[in-house]
């Protein structure tokens, strides 16, 4: 067994090999005979230095440039996402007074822990109604637990 030159990537491998490690080019039959011929007595020598082309083996061909350019090719979870944003965008949520709704969680967070959430309803599209009802809340409770005797 020797080291030859691939005749595509120019890099070392077994003489052995059926096919390239590094590129994967196929390498040409050799005579099975002529290692046997060899026999034991001869012992396989290491080149590092470059063989001549292996002319058994095709040349690759340079493909010309298509003309269309190839489509993209894009992950699923990418359209899917994308279709969803478009879905959501068709159907905007909007109270007939052209505020966005206060979702239910942030209807009981604001009731549950004023301190922390009311401020949630300074965000844009919130009406000046629900805000006066989340601070109103806010505020009632700060009276609430200033007039409790101690």
């Amino acid at each position: 067994m020797a080291l030859i030159e691939c005749y595509e990537c120019k890099r070392s491998i077994s003489s052995e090999a059926q096919a390239c490690i590094h590129c994967g080019a196929p390498m040409a039959e050799q005579p099975v005979q002529a290692h046997v011929q060899a026999g034991p007595a001869q012992a396989s020598t290491i080149s590092f230095g470059s063989l001549p082309r292996n002319r058994a083996v095709p040349e690759a061909a340079a493909v010309p440039p298509v003309a269309e350019p190839l489509p993209k090719v894009m992950p699923a979870a990418a359209g899917r996402r994308r279709r969803q944003q478009a879905a959501q965008a068709v159907e905007a949520h909007v109270n007939a007074d052209g505020s966005r709704p206060v979702e239910g969680w942030l209807k009981i967070m604001v009731f549950l822990l004023p301190m922390v959430f009311v401020w949630f309803l300074l965000r844009n599209g919130h009406s000046a109604k629900q805000r006066l009802f989340g601070f109103g809340w806010l505020g009632l409770l700060i009276l609430a637990s200033s007039l409790s005797p101690k």
